[in-house]
């Protein structure tokens, strides 16, 4: 079994049962092993967590790259929304989101420092690719170097309707916080011909 295969199932058992709940034998029953075999892979239960997070930083920076290179032309308010759609689309549908919202809020006390890094790796990227959107934009209300903060406030929040709510309640809230958002971070009209 490949290592790659063995942190899917990582995280599968991580999300399903949480930290204390994860037994490193079910999750080398589930992969078809011995438990001492994943001791090739991993030295303990923390390691494990460790490397799972690690794996899935670097994938959601990875899809921020080719995301925010697939939609280099679009407007600032289609990347903004299309980005929030994707990522309710890509929790949904891959674990990799799930996994690291939830241990990024609710990590084992003894690993709060190492999640907290890498969930800053990854919004530092976000806030890298975001930038460059937000100083195009010719109508912001808000200072261009505001925009990617306030962005992330609004995807935190929508992201912790998915985790404790339902996909329904994400979309309820989208459909009445977009339009706030967005009115809010931009000029009216009438502002503009001011």
């Amino acid at each position: 079994m490949s290592e790659q295969n063995l942190i899917k199932i990582a995280i599968q058992h991580f999300l399903k049962f949480g930290y204390e709940g994860t037994k490193l034998a079910h999750i080398a029953q589930a992969a078809g092993m011995k438990k001492q075999s994943l001791y090739f892979h991993f030295k303990d239960k923390d390691d494990v967590l460790r490397q799972v997070n690690r794996r899935v930083t670097e994938t959601e920076i990875d899809f921020l790259r080719y995301f925010f290179a697939q939609n280099q032309d679009s407007s600032l308010e289609d990347t903004l929304y299309l980005l929030l759609v994707e990522y309710k689309r890509r929790y949904l549908d891959k674990d990799n989101n799930g996994f690291m919202f939830l241990f990024t809020f609710i990590p084992p006390d003894w690993l709060q420092d190492y999640f907290s890094q890498n969930y800053r790796l990854f919004l530092t990227h976000l806030k890298q690719c975001l930038q460059p959107k937000f100083s195009a934009e010719p109508n912001l209300r808000i200072n261009p170097d505001n925009g990617p903060t306030s962005f992330i406030t609004l995807l935190d929040g929508l992201f912790t309707q998915l985790i404790f709510e339902t996909p329904g309640d994400f979309d309820h809230s989208l459909g009445i916080f977009w339009d706030i958002y967005w009115h809010g971070i931009t000029k009216s009209q009438k502002e503009e011909a001011d």
